[in-house]
């Protein structure tokens, strides 16, 4: 599935960044900034480009596997949605400080409502679709409260450094 590939790449590009960069030292702030930059790069920005173009070029299919309806134009809709945020995220890359805050609010808020969403389905229609009650629930939750409980932390490490 395209999100455990995601997760890995993301998990994989901060190993590997701490580890070349490990000079710079392994402080708490550090840490936090190198996590948080590649959520917002590898996961939501890059991995976010992936996810929304099924919604783009093949929205029935995509419907079908969340087990709704096919034929509307919401997928459609959702696609390009999901693609200015991973254009956010992806800008994070050279965008940097408070920048972070509008692409962790904007995916935090969509992915935590989406979650809603398919909590609502699955208990309201038992709607137990791969797409709606399998592993997307749990990126759906976890990942932006780990992002939001991140950008708290560069917030503050970043407020006491510039006092």
């Amino acid at each position: 599935m395209i999100f455990h590939v995601i997760l890995g790449a993301t998990l994989a590009t901060i190993f590997f960044q701490l580890v070349w960069t490990r000079s710079q030292g392994f402080s708490t702030k550090r840490i936090v900034s190198v996590c948080l930059q590649n959520i917002l790069f590898v996961q939501w920005g890059i991995g976010g480009i992936f996810v929304a173009l099924p919604h783009i070029v093949s929205p029935d299919s995509i419907a079908n596997f969340i087990g709704w309806p096919a034929g509307s134009p919401f997928q459609l809709e959702l696609g390009f949605a999901s693609l200015g945020i991973a254009i956010l995220g992806v800008l994070s890359l050279w965008l940097r400080g408070n920048f972070w805050i509008a692409p962790v609010v904007a995916q935090s808020t969509f992915l935590l409502g989406a979650a809603g969403i398919h909590i609502q389905d699955l208990l309201e229609h038992g709607n137990f679709a791969a797409g709606n009650a399998g592993p997307i629930l749990f990126y759906d939750i976890f990942v932006p409260l780990i992002a939001l409980s991140l950008l708290g932390l560069h917030l503050r490490y970043q407020k006491t450094t510039n006092e």
